[in-house]
């Protein structure tokens, strides 16, 4: 039925009572007539037809006159199809019609990588300008519009206020699959995503097509270079965890370079953070890189005791600007134990040999070291020399633990008691203590086969000592630069080019070094080739050990005097000595694979008990290590267990802070005693850790999922590639008018006419 507008007066509330309108709004403009069990025009034919046939054949043989009979029949036709009305259900029906809009969901990467600069701008600054573009406007006018801002979690993104882009690491999946959980129920039209594509998993397909068996595209707006561009970071710096004041304490670094390899040079620096003066510094060439990657050591003397704060950075040879994408990523902290004491010696000589009158004047005259010198063929009445000087060998574990370091010259195994042999031995490997083997003609290395000391030796010791027969010219090897010993040249120079050859060096196959041995330097001769493994250095227990396989060093002294000798030995002195100072006497000692991890990534503690009688009381018993911030907080408890290894003493735990901060790791047992080591917990960047572009994720994403690219100029395009999803729906109103007041009077009405008319004319 055609819809009715009521009149102004048919919005009475009595006339709506009367009519049986109660449920439709009283403001409704259109209201149509409709029926609950509609009949086909052919139904309501025959209701017509036989309501008039009944009535006809009802009145047609009434005593009456024949437009008497004629009102009547039309009276009973009325009241006839007023009830088969009734019984199809009338009523007044209200329907309003609502426009659904669908929706559009904007997804803003906020994470960290936005913030790098590789254009005339930021990412960030060049997503702001394709958000102040006034497409949005309209957008927003025929859709609705929702806006996510995404790294990890997506939350509400305002792109009025948009703040600084912060996040630690992108996940576009999961920003796709919030998107379509967003619209609260609208039909979603398709996914915008400003981003630079770096993300740290990628899409699963899976979720690409259920976006395009949905038909939601994604329209990509990429932000960010698409050509690889240079990215340089240091990944890695370490140096050792204490040093000797004055000592050449070596860091460690990697430098790596991603995209593109930069065209000019750049300096690696060792920087004083607490005074900012450049400690040392190195020239890195594009050359010098492999796969991207380079490693440097650099080293410093310092002068003061103390914790020491240092960075390693990186930074361009010209300071024109910056030429890489992060300059988050060119810095590495690095902290080092400073101790101002004299390095403890204790030099035991066979006879005097002109590397020992040397040495031993360089020992005296130094005055960071305390030495006690002992030559072992000089008469009784021999005053022995030293600034500590002695009158006896030490005999006890007590006398040898006064000592730092221990060097044996050409010494027979014999002129040792087989005590004084353990006690070294065990300073070493217990107590971290430093021994420097002198090689000579007559007794070192042979005459110590056998010994408690043979494993200490770096060396598989032959039955005779050979000599290269040509004079040679020592060459250091990258572990000497890494270790910072060997380093006799000025400024950056590490060797110099004039120092004399040498006449007697032990020659040493590569065949006889021990497994973990390490070349610190090799005797090359006239000949040149590889050379000769010359200056061995080998971890024991928890000390180290250094075997320098000439006695001539002292040649270096021509026409130069001591500066080269002297350099040369007090470099591997203080470098023995370090590992003494770190233990610090311990029986056992903390140590961390890393002294700076990343929160929730993991890092092995490891307790190493140097005492063979501690270690077999403990057993395999697990020990108990704390874990607590130390500006406060509560302590976390770790359980270190016993190593598989057959003769291992050592107890192991991997450990991941919760967070960032500085944490001491600590041991407090009655058998081992106590040992601690220091972390540096920080948060992970991944975003800095490749911060270039990944643009051809981005273009499967829109290809998967039937979506586009678009680029800035062609911003204003998007309203029409995302399709419309839009939908009607219609909410209807009734009120049935057989139940109305309208309703029940009209019956009455034709009841009472008909029954009217039949008295009129004396009808039963």
């Amino acid at each position: 039925m055609a819809a009715l507008a009521l009149p102004q007066w048919a919005h009475a509330p009595a006339w709506r009572w009367f009519m049986g309108i109660d449920s439709i709004p009283a403001d409704a403009k259109d209201i149509t007539l409709s029926w609950q069990s509609p009949m086909p025009p052919w139904a309501m034919a025959c209701c017509v037809l036989g309501a008039g046939a009944a009535a006809w054949l009802t009145y047609r043989t009434v005593a009456a006159s024949r437009r008497a009979a004629v009102a009547l029949a039309a009276l009973r036709t009325l009241l006839l199809l007023a009830l088969a009305a009734c019984v199809a259900g009338p009523q007044w029906t209200h329907t309003v019609r609502e426009l659904e809009r669908d929706s559009v969901v904007v997804l803003v990467d906020r994470s960290r990588s936005m913030q790098v600069t590789d254009g005339p701008a930021s990412r960030d600054a060049a997503a702001q300008d394709m958000l102040g573009d006034p497409v949005w406007e309209r957008l927003a006018q025929e859709r609705a519009v929702e806006w996510l801002g995404f790294h990890g979690t997506p939350v509400t993104f305002d792109p009025r206020a948009p703040g600084s882009p912060e996040g630690w690491a992108t996940d576009i999946a999961a920003a796709l699959m919030a998107a379509q959980r967003s619209t609260g129920g609208r039909p979603l039209a398709g996914i915008v995503l400003v981003s630079d594509g770096r993300s740290q998993r990628p899409v699963p397909r899976e979720l690409l097509r259920d976006l395009r068996s949905k038909s939601i595209p994604v329209l990509v707006l990429p932000v960010g270079s698409a050509d690889p561009v240079s990215d340089i970071a240091v990944t890695d710096a370490e140096g050792p965890a204490r040093a000797f004041v004055r000592d050449q304490v070596p860091v460690n670094a990697v430098v790596q370079v991603r995209g593109r390899t930069p065209e000019s040079s750049m300096v690696v620096e060792l920087v004083d953070l607490d005074s900012g003066r450049v400690l040392d510094a190195r020239t890195i060439t594009p050359g010098e890189f492999e796969d991207g990657r380079i490693e440097t050591t650099l080293v410093s003397s310092p002068t003061d005791a103390g914790r020491a704060r240092w960075s390693v950075r990186v930074r361009p040879f010209d300071a024109d600007g910056p030429r890489d994408l992060s300059p988050g990523n060119d810095e590495r902290r690095v902290d080092v134990e400073l101790v101002d004491r004299p390095l403890r010696v204790l030099y035991i000589e066979g006879y005097p040999r002109w590397e020992y009158r040397y040495l031993k004047n360089m020992l005296v005259r130094e005055p960071s070291v305390e030495a006690s010198v002992m030559l072992l063929s000089a008469d009784r009445d021999f005053a022995q020399e030293g600034n500590a000087p002695l009158y006896r060998l030490p005999q006890t574990r007590e006398e040898f633990s006064a000592y730092d370091l221990v060097i044996l010259g050409d010494v027979p195994a014999g002129a040792l008691s087989p005590t004084q042999v353990s006690e070294i031995a065990a300073a070493v490997s217990e107590r971290g203590a430093g021994l420097l083997w002198l090689a000579g003609e007559r007794s070192t290395p042979v005459s110590w086969r056998g010994t408690a000391l043979e494993d200490l030796v770096p060396i598989r010791i032959a039955s005779a000592v050979e000599r290269i027969d040509e004079p040679v010219s020592l060459a250091p090897t990258g572990a000497a630069r890494r270790a910072g010993v060997m380093r006799l040249g000025d400024g950056s120079a590490e060797w110099p080019r004039s120092l004399a050859e040498l006449e007697w060096v032990q020659r040493i196959d590569s065949a006889q070094l021990k497994p973990a041995t390490e070349v610190l330097a090799r005797a090359v001769g006239a000949s040149g080739g590889e050379g000769w493994p010359a200056v061995l250095s080998m971890r024991f227990g928890s000390g180290q050990v250094i075997y320098v396989g000439t006695d001539e060093t002292w040649r270096w002294r021509r026409g130069v005097g001591e500066t080269y000798q002297e350099r040369f030995w007090l470099q591997l002195l203080r470098f023995l000595a370090r590992h003494s100072v770190d233990s610090g006497g311990r029986v056992a000692a903390l140590e961390s694979d890393a002294r700076i991890v990343e929160v929730a990534r993991g890092t092995v503690l490891r307790l190493v008990i140097t005492d063979a009688k501690v270690a077999e009381a403990v057993g395999d018993d697990p020990v108990e290590a704390r874990a607590e911030r130390i500006d406060g907080g509560a302590a976390e408890v770790i359980q270190l267990r016993r190593s598989s290894g057959a003769g291992e003493a050592v107890w192991s735990a991997t450990w991941a802070p919760d967070e960032p901060g500085a944490w001491r790791v600590r041991v407090e047992d009655s058998r081992v005693g106590q040992a601690e080591t220091l972390i540096e917990s920080v948060r992970g960047d991944l975003e800095s850790a490749d911060p270039s572009t990944d643009h051809a994720q981005l273009r499967a994403i829109a290809e998967s999922t039937g979506g586009v690219v678009l680029a800035r100029d062609g911003l204003d395009a998007l309203p029409d590639l995302i399709p419309r999803r839009a939908s009607d729906s219609a909410q209807s109103t009734t009120d049935p008018l057989t139940r109305s007041p309208a309703a029940l009077c009209l019956l009455i009405l034709l009841l009472a006419a008909e029954w009217t008319g039949r008295r009129a004319v004396r009808l039963a």
